[in-house]
């Protein structure tokens, strides 16, 4: 992966998909940047709809990882997922909701999961 990206930086790269806003759920780090938890992602992780992975297939060269999901591009992996119960719309984009990602990170062994855990739960304890 290349380095990380910002806020902003994100952004771009999102809109340069050619993806409704429906195709697509941003998950992980993204959608934690996209919300002003970390400062920085170092990719783009989105779940993305049958129509979605169908639209990044006509536009890139999608590779196969071992574990369902899609290398997209050096900066964007996609999974097919619609997660129709799991997303929020938050600044014009489907986000999996915080809920949702910190179950998933609580059950991680990853030491960056483990890390996030706290920022998450202080984070939604905020508001």
């Amino acid at each position: 992966m290349s380095e990380k990206m910002n806020k902003e930086e994100l952004i771009e790269l999102i809109k340069s998909l050619p993806l409704d806003k429906e195709d697509f759920i941003i998950l992980s780090s993204t959608q934690l940047t996209l919300r002003g938890i970390l400062d920085t992602a170092g990719d783009l992780d989105i779940a993305v709809t049958e129509k979605g992975l169908e639209k990044l297939k006509q536009k890139y060269d999608l590779k196969p990882k071992n574990n369902g999901w899609f290398i997209v591009s050096d900066k964007i992996e996609c999974i097919l997922d619609p997660m129709e119960e799991d997303k929020e719309l938050v600044g014009g984009y489907y986000l999996q909701t915080l809920e949702n990602y910190l179950s998933y990170i609580k059950n991680s062994t990853r030491q960056k999961d483990i890390e996030r855990v706290s920022l998450i739960e202080q984070y939604m304890n905020r508001g």
